[in-house]
């Protein structure tokens, strides 16, 4: 990620179709490991294809946003939640009617590097790049609160069908609608906030919060997976307005020619969170219970809500 925003900077989106054909190139390599430092090496290197993609993607919805005056970030993470959704619910599908993981992976890694015919420009002006990213404090605030976003949303993602099953004893078909429903109120929330204007950063981190919060507090008390579920619904729908508000922001903060570095550095402070997540919530779980676990994510969901008006001092500072 710290390169691919570098390079974001100088090459813009012509780097776009260059990641998409390299992700596609190493996409399938997990599906041929024998052993599992193999499998570990061909998760990295598709890691990397990951981190590329992911910064030169939103560098250049940023840059789309500033240029044109239009608002596609929403819309371009609901699309990113929806690929989670069918990738999860497609591949378990496909694996059930006897299809080899290998040629899945094939297929799918085939499929994005075709997209790459699709993103071959005409590609926007590109402005001078900057040496670094100006105003190092508000992308550190950014990129903070969005690691705080990302440990409940990945913590939700790896937990969720466990608690169902292991604390309310659901059958593997309820508790797979964890993640599942989960996945599905991300894509409707982001959807939904792509056609509602939000007065504000602020309002929105505050809306993700609390939504969060009453989510989890919901799932966390819950006796009946129906409750819980619900719980995980309000959750995901408060979540989904995170990463693509923060992301925006940090496009803001970068300014003309950093944009790319700027998100680079908040991609990075934000993913802490997402592999944090899984194993505090785990920790957690481990000295109290799944239900102390989600209670936990509950806590620094209010934490999130809680940062509304820092970052509604971010967004002054960048407009002085």
């Amino acid at each position: 990620m710290l390169v691919a925003g570098r390079f974001a900077d100088v090459f813009g989106a012509r780097l776009v179709p260059i990641f998409l054909v390299f992700f596609g190139a190493v996409a399938w390599l997990p599906g041929l490991a024998r052993s599992v430092p193999a499998l570990v090496l061909f998760l990295a290197i598709v890691g990397i294809g990951t981190g590329l993609l992911d910064i030169g993607i939103n560098a250049h919805a940023a840059r789309l946003e500033a240029l044109h005056g239009i608002r596609i970030m929403d819309g371009l993470h609901a699309a990113f939640s929806g690929g989670v959704l069918v990738g999860g619910i497609g591949s378990g599908l496909l694996r059930r009617v006897g299809a080899h993981p290998a040629w899945i992976l094939a297929v799918v890694a085939l499929l994005t590097a075709l997209t790459a015919l699709a993103n071959l420009g005409p590609y926007p002006p590109l402005a001078p790049p900057q040496r670094r990213a100006r105003l190092a404090r508000p992308l550190l605030i950014v990129g903070l609160v969005l690691a705080l976003a990302f440990l409940v949303e990945n913590g939700l993602e790896a937990w969720s069908a466990l608690f169902l099953e292991r604390t309310l004893d659901s059958s593997p078909a309820i508790s797979g609608l964890g993640p599942g429903l989960f996945a599905g109120a991300m894509v409707t929330g982001r959807v939904l906030a792509q056609k509602v204007e939000w007065p504000s950063v602020a309002g929105r981190m505050l809306v993700a919060g609390l939504a969060a919060a009453a989510g989890l507090a919901l799932a966390a008390t819950a006796h009946q997976a129906a409750v819980a579920l619900a719980g995980f619904v309000v959750a995901g729908g408060g979540l989904a307005l995170s990463a693509p508000t923060l992301f925006g922001l940090a496009g803001r903060v970068g300014g003309e020619g950093g944009r790319g570095a700027a998100l680079s550095t908040v991609a990075i402070l934000g993913y802490l969170g997402f592999v944090a997540g899984p194993a505090l919530i785990g920790a957690v779980s481990g000295a109290s219970s799944l239900r102390g676990g989600l209670l936990f994510l509950c806590a620094v969901a209010v934490i999130l809500a809680a940062c509304a008006p820092i970052l509604r001092r971010v967004v002054r500072e960048i407009g002085s």
